[in-house]
């Protein structure tokens, strides 16, 4: 009875212990669990980490296994910087990133970087945070979500991402014609990378978005960084990054329309990726799939338009500010040798990185002729006349289509007095 005793008050103790212990460790993963709700969420675009390092967005990345890729914007005397998995069982882990600095930087110290963490063993996680150290105290951290995690499944057939708006961009008639040539073209969305612009253009902004054609992200690269309206750095120059950090606004638009979009178009807002032997995009790409259907990137040689032709027939919206591109119907000849400026289509599946003419694929890439389409470039420079230009009229094709779009348009928002 005694020795009966004995191991009930020990199975007693035990209990009590382990209950102890239960109640200690529940009372401590609250607090952690507290302590992770109680961190801010990444909400804008561009966040500092510090003076050195700004990470613009993470997406899941399963082409390289179980890793997540950070698009972020650094100087090059970043060399060390850890990623910090916010697990669901309150354990943080820390994971070394590995710094890809792109190498089209351009001469400037600051230039766009892809950041790869590889994903902990066992850890579920919604979020994640960074450190320069791997003692830094975390509760100071900011919280990242990581998109495309699972990736979602395809619903646009071609998406355009524009980079960036800035000067206070003010060509209102130029982008109404250029996004209901995209819309005419096939794009299902456009979106649209935006520092600053005027009060104009923001309201046909506002009438895309309110339409559920156009997608404007944020882009404050001037508030962190001194910019430069240059591509390319020169001594005495004081800006810390080149053309308002244009190349980490188009690799966020790649991983962002990556696994919602079968094609992505890269180009400026002044560009029109435009068909010469067939009528849009899906029979284009449909015929260049078929002629070359190991290529994931294809590149259409730039064509300038720099002056705009009398026409009165086309003169139908003069109190609208802006480029009419119905006017420019005469082209410069490209010079066989020369760099020609391409524009891309590509498909975003199969790149990991992009630049402003060129993509990193795993596949192959293929430059279009310019007898099957060519990128419509209308830009005004005033040192060339006449008898420099060829005719080009392609564009007309699409004049009955796209005259009553704009005008539609143009009267809901400038409505004539």
């Amino acid at each position: 009875m005694r020795t009966s005793s004995r191991c009930m008050f020990c199975t007693l103790s035990v209990f009590v212990c382990l209950a102890v212990v239960f109640y200690s460790f529940h009372i401590e993963l609250k607090h952690l669990k507290m302590r992770s709700q109680e961190l801010p969420i990444a909400t804008d675009t561009i966040t500092a980490l510090d003076n050195r390092t700004f990470i613009i967005s993470l997406y899941y990345e399963p082409r390289l296994g179980q890793t997540v890729r950070v698009i972020a914007i650094v100087h090059i005397s970043v060399k060390e910087l850890y990623c910090i998995f916010h697990c669901s069982s309150d354990q943080n882990v820390f994971v070394r990133a590995q710094i890809h600095l792109h190498s089209d930087r351009f001469g400037f110290p600051y230039g766009t970087a892809d950041l790869l963490c590889a994903e902990p063993s066992g850890c579920h996680y919604t979020y994640m945070s960074f450190s320069s150290s791997i003692s830094i105290n975390t509760q100071q951290s900011i919280l990242f979500e990581v998109k495309n995690r699972p990736p979602p499944p395809i619903s646009s057939n071609f998406t355009v991402c524009i980079s960036t708006l800035f000067g206070n961009y003010n060509n209102v008639l130029q982008m109404i014609q250029s996004i209901e040539m995209y819309k005419i073209l096939g794009a299902s969305k456009v979106t649209i990378y935006k520092t600053n612009c005027s009060q104009d253009v923001d309201k046909v902004l506002r009438h895309y978005i309110d339409k559920g054609i156009l997608e404007v992200v944020p882009w404050p690269i001037d508030r962190h960084l001194r910019t430069s309206k240059k591509w390319r750095y020169y001594k005495g120059l004081t800006a810390e990054i080149g053309y308002f950090g244009q190349t980490a606004a188009l690799n966020d638009c790649l991983y962002r329309n990556m696994y919602k979009s079968k094609f992505v178009l890269l180009n400026d807002i002044d560009e029109i990726i435009l068909p010469v032997k067939d009528w849009d995009w899906s029979s284009l790409m449909e015929n260049l799939q078929n002629k070359h259907p190991d290529t994931s990137v294809f590149r259409f040689e730039s064509h300038v338009f720099p002056i705009p032709v009398n026409n009165s027939g086309f003169d139908l919206w003069p109190h609208v500010p802006g480029v009419n591109i119905l006017t420019y119907r005469l082209r410069l000849p490209n010079k066989r040798n020369n760099f020609n400026a391409p524009k891309m289509i590509v498909n975003p599946r199969d790149v990991f990185q992009t630049s402003v003419h060129f993509a990193r694929t795993r596949k192959t890439k293929t430059n279009i002729r310019e007898d099957t389409a060519i990128l419509f470039h209308c830009k005004m420079r005033n040192k060339y006349t006449i008898k420099d230009l060829v005719p080009h009229d392609r564009l007309m094709r699409y004049n009955l289509s796209l005259v009553p779009n704009v005008d539609k348009v143009i009267q809901e928002l400038y409505p004539q007095q």
